[in-house]
């Protein structure tokens, strides 16, 4: 009976279906170019990476063969990484030199993504010119404005039933 038990138990857990990730697209496009561009850039002692053989298959990553060559077009119009030209160089990637700027300043394009939004939360600090302005017998006057007449300069002139002086500016 022990033995039969045993058996069972086993059978059972070969049935067991593991549970699949449901990514939705957009989710599944930023996983895979982060795992594109992590991989060329930690093999960067090779010329290129066969996408499917070199980079998916050793992480048991599975993508339709429709979804692979949307992603290939997409990562080729980033900029960040170029296919290899050559004989027996089909389905092959490496990073540009914009490719390893991007990784050499972010690490992943994880972490680029995580750094934009923390940007965008942050609040913007703007600085604005300060003007300062002076007392007013230190001000400036602008060039257009009318001066008085040289005669009328130390006139006395009546306001208010007051008697001023008027000074030249």
């Amino acid at each position: 009976m022990k033995h039969h038990r045993h058996k069972s138990q086993n059978a059972l857990k070969r049935m067991k279906v593991k549970p699949t990730v449901s990514l939705d697209r957009s989710e599944m496009d930023k996983r895979v170019f982060d795992l594109v561009l992590k991989t060329l850039y930690n093999s960067a002692n090779r010329s290129g990476l066969h996408i499917e053989n070199e980079i998916f298959a050793p992480s048991k990553v599975k993508i339709a063969p429709h979804e692979t060559g949307r992603l290939w077009e997409v990562m080729i119009s980033s900029g960040w990484v170029s296919p290899v030209i050559g004989f027996g160089n089909a389905g092959k990637l490496e990073l540009t030199k914009a490719g390893y700027q991007f990784m050499a300043t972010f690490g992943g394009y994880s972490e680029y993504l995580t750094s934009v939004a923390n940007s965008q939360q942050q609040p913007q600090t703007i600085i604005l010119p300060i003007q300062v302005q002076a007392e007013e017998e230190h001000t400036m006057q602008p060039a257009t404005q009318e001066l008085p007449a040289p005669a009328e300069v130390g006139k006395v002139a009546h306001k208010n039933g007051r008697k001023k002086r008027r000074a030249h500016r």
